[in-house]
């Protein structure tokens, strides 16, 4: 179990609607519940089903709560990235081997790294309510992979905000950790509602893409605080003493704004109007790798390690300025980064879980390379589903 000073991490999230994180990201597929048995067959191998069948998941009911199992239902005959309509009771319309997810047909895959896997383009992502036994997930599908700055599908001839019909109003957003793929923006509220779920925003539920498109349910609201709000994704920059302008973030960085028309240069600065807000004073683009490290202090780096950060309000979370091992009212609130070699060893004083699979991350271990960097473990606030809503 991994300490952290500040106790700002919003622990776990679900997602609602898809995305990435092939170490364990879940998400939420349109509603909440949702658990069945294996039956008799497999999904990731095709295996306990009879000719001209498929092994899915089956939803018996939606409301009031969704519920599934997995089972052998007729083969359908709409391809991967083929329509597949509004979620419905009873199977599907999609070929074998894949699962229809917010109206798509999708690849199903094995999110613990084995067989089927998805293509460089795609990242292993699991669901609410999808491919579920008791509390364990079976398995996931492949969801398209994105750049979280700039919201662009890696592939793709409609790139912009992840294919979304209408950028300026995007049903679709990037999101992950270290991972990143594109999912339903906060599905379960309307598109003119999710777009406003922006920097220190309460999200629309406790699921990874519960926020604006470029922003995610990442810390929780100040220090002593269980409730996670909505966090700017920024670029962020080593920052000290010699660099303090680099404090917001990278003003040269391309990021798209969840109303904004495309990506555009100075949009991934925590600044107001960009990933930041002005609601609770300054803010730090803080690197956000650091609070992707497991129990195990392993580290999965990724094109995305030492260039995403997380938009951080300095004065609502504090360390142990004293050292007495606790956190308190009369302890400081963290300071600017430039300032942070300065500042008192942070001691370690709450706890939250991390990752509880580290199967598949790299053996190697990213140390920080400032002590700005390591200040950062003690604010981060984790959501306490890492899941998907779709």
């Amino acid at each position: 179990m991994k300490k952290l000073a500040l106790g700002a991490l919003f622990v776990g999230l679900t997602a609602c609607g898809g995305g990435s994180d092939k170490t364990g990201v879940v998400l939420t597929d349109s509603g909440s519940g949702g658990d069945g048995g294996t039956g008799v067959c497999n999904p990731l191998t095709q295996t306990g089903c009879n000719a001209g069948e498929k092994c899915n998941w089956i939803y018996d009911q939606l409301m009031p709560t969704v519920v599934g199992h997995i089972g052998c239902e007729a083969d359908g005959a709409v391809a991967v990235g083929g329509a597949c309509g509004n979620r419905a009771v009873g199977p599907d319309t999609c070929v074998k081997g894949s699962e229809c997810v917010s109206g798509e047909c999708k690849a199903i895959c094995d999110h613990q790294g084995g067989a089927p896997m998805c293509d460089a383009d795609h990242a292993c992502v699991r669901y609410q309510n999808l491919f579920v036994d008791g509390t364990t997930t079976i398995a996931g599908v492949c969801d398209p992979g994105c750049d979280p700055l700039t919201q662009d599908l890696k592939v793709g001839t409609n790139k912009i905000a992840c294919g979304s019909t209408m950028p300026a109003l995007p049903d679709k957003g990037c999101y992950g950790y270290d991972e990143y793929s594109c999912s339903g923006a906060a599905p379960t509220v309307a598109p003119a509602v999710a777009v406003t779920l922006t920097d220190r925003v309460a999200p629309a539920g406790d699921y990874l893409n519960a926020c604006a498109p470029g922003f995610m349910p990442i810390l929780i609201s100040e220090t002593g605080s269980m409730t996670g709000l909505c966090n700017g994704l920024c670029a962020a920059l080593e920052t000290d003493t010699t660099q303090p302008g680099n404090e917001v973030g990278d003003p040269l960085a391309l990021a798209k704004n969840p109303t904004g028309a495309a990506a555009a240069a100075g949009n991934a600065t925590c600044t107001a109007g960009k990933r930041g807000s002005a609601a609770d004073g300054a803010e730090t683009c803080r690197f956000l790798w650091i609070y992707n490290v497991d129990d195990a202090g392993m580290l999965a780096i990724t094109d995305y390690t030492d260039k995403i950060g997380v938009c951080f309000a300095r004065t609502k979370y504090k360390y142990d300025s004293n050292g007495d091992g606790t956190l308190t009212a009369t302890d400081a609130n963290t300071r600017p980064a430039a300032r942070s070699r300065s500042a008192p060893p942070v001691t370690l004083a709450s706890t939250t879980t991390r990752r509880t699979s580290s199967a598949r991350r790299s053996p190697t271990r990213c140390s920080p390379t400032s002590r700005s960097r390591r200040a950062t473990r003690s604010t981060s606030a984790r959501p306490a589903s890492r899941a998907r809503a779709s």
